[in-house]
């Protein structure tokens, strides 16, 4: 059965939500107040978990720390995943401060650039690599995700380069969309923050400007 990606989406909330109910000591739930917490309806949430098996019982609620675990158990966030920044610039800088990674199970092992003055040195104490070696580091370091940080124009190379690896998958940054030309299954993950400012400008035009 194909999951709905909306839904994968907001399992990823359900998780984080569940974590600070957890830590506030609070062992049960209901769909309703889910809903409150994570900005979605009742029905939103039953349906989004009954299509991995049944959770809770009518009139009681979820169990906290065992819903936690299932969803846990389903995104896989307790396995340890290896990470690459492509791009040591700004962004990619600014991503490697990012202690959340390492939280959640996502360890960034290296970063990739082309500029001489960064290469062979290390930042926020990741080192950083030319982008010719991109494969052979991703392998040594049993990399699988790669988060792409770089310029438009350097996006040809860059996929060139991925498209010679193992990488699995690939959380993008740039506002264009990847061209991989590859039978291998990589699974890309845009985040195109110019197109969530684009949907918040349209939200509160329409909230407030009526």
């Amino acid at each position: 059965m194909q999951i709905p990606f909306a839904t994968i989406e907001r399992l990823a909330i359900y998780v984080r939500c569940l974590r600070h109910l957890k830590e506030q000591g609070i062992k049960k739930i209901s769909s309703f107040e889910m809903a409150q917490h994570t900005r979605t309806t009742p029905e939103q949430v039953r349906k989004d978990l009954s299509y991995f098996g049944k959770f809770g019982k009518t009139g009681e609620g979820y169990d906290v720390e065992n819903l936690l675990k299932k969803l846990e158990k389903i995104l896989r966030t307790k396995r340890k995943w290896n990470v690459a920044i492509i791009g040591a610039g700004s962004l990619g800088t600014a991503l490697s401060k990012y202690r959340g990674f390492k939280e959640v199970g996502y360890d960034v092992k290296a970063m990739f650039d082309i500029d001489p003055e960064k290469i062979n040195k290390k930042i926020n104490g990741i080192p950083v690599y030319h982008i010719e070696k991109f494969s052979e580091i991703t392998e040594k370091e049993d990399i699988e995700i790669a988060i792409v940080a770089v310029p438009v124009e350097a996006v040809s190379d860059v996929e060139e380069v991925i498209v010679k690896s193992k990488i699995k998958g690939i959380l993008n940054f740039v506002p264009v969309t990847l061209n991989l030309k590859t039978r291998r299954r990589i699974v890309v993950l845009d985040v195109d923050l110019t197109q969530k400012l684009y949907i918040i400008s349209y939200l509160i035009k329409n909230k407030w400007e009526e």
